[in-house]
């Protein structure tokens, strides 16, 4: 059965969980930027020493551009990223539960696990589970996001 957009709607835990997965895209591309740096500044640093300048400096030109490229890629996924987390952050403040919302915040903005939240709340992890649990019930994903 093929899924048509009425049939997508997204979970409470699915929609929450966008930002992290988002956060953890941007630092794979940050480390592909750094990688793209380093390959410009070895391509750079060998047409700067090689005799007559260089014959390489398309291959140079090629790693900019990707680089250029990438690091604009970035920046657009960081200003998505930051109303994405703005959208959210109201969505978690709505739960009416205050143990709710900070677990909520905990876990799917600042990507801590339930055990660690448990450590700063003063809840085991099997508590902290029931509550995440409890908030997502109470989770309201705005009808923009369906």
């Amino acid at each position: 059965m093929q899924k048509t957009p009425e049939t997508q709607k997204l979970t409470a835990n699915q929609y929450l969980s966008q930002a992290l997965l988002a956060d953890r895209e941007i630092n794979r591309k940050i480390d592909r930027l750094a990688d793209l740096y380093a390959a410009c500044t070895r391509s750079n640093t060998m047409l700067t020493q090689a005799p007559g300048g260089g014959h390489d400096s398309r291959s140079f030109e090629r790693r900019m551009e990707k680089y250029i490229l990438l690091r604009d890629e970035i920046n657009a996924d960081i200003d998505t990223l930051v109303d994405l987390k703005t959208e959210i952050m109201k969505v978690i403040d709505a739960v009416p539960d205050e143990d709710c919302r900070c677990v909520l915040e905990k876990y799917y903005l600042q990507g801590r696990t339930l055990r660690t939240i448990g450590e700063e709340i003063g809840y085991d992890k099997d508590y902290v589970f029931q509550l995440k649990r409890k908030a997502l019930s109470m989770v309201q994903i705005p009808e923009s996001s369906l």
